[in-house]
């Protein structure tokens, strides 16, 4: 497939970005340095622009301040944080306090991206403290095996995901680590090997680098029951996959056997997009929004979303509605749930399939309930008048908290807004 060699070479950064990246990621490193005490053991740049996998005009730089593991997780946050701010107002840079296992540095310097991460330094085979402590020895194990000819192969697996939207372990994305696809790489060799192998994958499939038995002596694997699990071999009690949820896992598969029966250059470029593209030029149902004020981050926001509509289809489903899709996004400023539906409003009544006619118990139990009664099947049945006979009226008593939906801390029922068309 010789397209894949101008694919390369359009998302792989020249030495001029590389060399500017890596100087500013010494520049920061330097000044964190400058303001450490003994508590800090190493300050390194890690992730894929340290391993040289990132892609063109990926100006992320992560940056790990490595502390003693005799000092308190209470000293490390503090401690990290006030060289991560004092390093980036040295250099003129600005930051906010973001939050993951525990509070880090999220910067700007230019540009440039920069997170400075403190954790605990250890070796392989030790606990991790901190949930980032894996982070240095995930970074020692790959850049003693990636070579350029791998981290070129990595790219291009980038790039192939980045165009499916299926590219980024966050609770969004729900799709590959940056370490997943280096991992992957480091197994099969390259990009279509991956692809050869993964057009036949299963659910549950399990992947185990052939390192691991060189690393341990017989080597103990937790069980997983993720849609793919690949060990990590810094600690295999962990998958790597674990964030890939089984629709991104299916499409991987899917569109790895489709790429490989006809190679195309628009598998590479937002592929994503021209597919929502064809998927929407249809004569759509009715369509029901609820939006709501996004009062936090993406990663805060996200499972509250999708706890939210699970809870909400359940009422959908119990009152007889069947939506063709539904999901959940956001914008800057906003929250949305969207349901698509064939059919928004029903018949006024509702037929009750009841118990056999031969159980006389719960025939008896079945006519004092309910009126209207007549036999279907051998089942005593009934008519009953229903409660919502339109889906909107369903979505305002949602709104009016009328109906019980699941609680969550950042989106609130009271400020949601419902909006809804019959798009032609």
């Amino acid at each position: 497939m010789k397209f894949l060699k101008k694919i390369l070479e359009e998302v792989k950064p020249s030495e001029e970005e590389v060399r500017e990246l890596k100087e500013v990621a010494n520049k920061v490193i330097d000044k964190i340095k400058e303001f450490s005490d003994n508590s800090v053991l190493e300050v390194l740049h890690l992730g894929s622009s340290a391993r040289n996998t990132n892609l063109k005009n990926d100006f992320d730089i992560d940056i790990f301040v490595l502390f003693d593991k005799s000092l308190s997780i209470e000293e490390l946050e503090r401690k990290g944080l006030e060289l991560g701010k004092k390093a980036l107002e040295s250099l003129g840079g600005s930051y906010v306090i973001s939050y993951a296992s525990h509070p880090y540095v999220k910067g700007k310097l230019g540009k440039y991206n920069i997170d400075i991460v403190p954790c605990y330094k250890i070796e392989f085979g030790e606990k991790i403290i901190s949930a980032v402590d894996r982070t240095p020895l995930h970074h020692k194990f790959l850049v003693e095996r990636l070579n350029e000819k791998l981290c070129d192969e990595v790219r291009l697996l980038k790039a192939f995901l980045k165009s499916l939207n299926i590219y980024g372990s966050d609770v969004k994305t729900k799709g590959f680590s940056g370490y997943l696809c280096e991992l992957l790489i480091l197994k099969y060799g390259s990009f279509l090997n991956l692809l050869q192998d993964a057009q036949n994958w299963r659910l549950r499939k399990v992947i185990i680098l052939d390192d691991i038995y060189k690393i341990y002596e017989n080597p103990k694997f937790k069980e997983f029951d993720d849609p793919l699990i690949v060990y990590d071999p810094t600690d295999l009690n962990r998958n790597v996959a674990s964030p890939l949820s089984k629709e991104n896992f299916c499409k991987f598969v899917y569109y790895s056997w489709l790429f490989l029966s006809e190679p195309k250059e628009e598998f590479f470029y937002n592929y994503h997009k021209r597919l929502e593209e064809e998927l929407n030029e249809r004569e759509h149902g009715f369509i029901v929004k609820l939006e709501f004020p996004k009062e936090e981050v993406d990663d805060i926001v996200y499972p509250q979303l999708e706890k939210l509509e699970k809870s909400i289809n359940k009422h959908i489903i119990k009152n007889d509605f069947v939506p063709i899709r539904s999901k959940c996004y956001t914008t800057d400023n906003y929250c949305y749930i969207e349901w698509e539906f064939l059919v928004y409003e029903l018949p006024n009544v509702k037929v009750i399939e009841g118990p056999p006619i031969f159980a006389k118990e719960r025939v008896k139990s079945f006519i004092r309930k309910h009126k209207k009664t007549f036999v279907k099947d051998c089942k005593l049945c009934c008519y009953e008048e229903r409660k919502y006979k339109n889906v909107l009226e369903l979505f305002k008593d949602i709104l009016n908290k009328k109906v019980p939906i699941a609680k969550t801390k950042h989106i609130s029922l009271e400020k949601g807004k419902l909006i809804w068309s019959q798009v032609q």
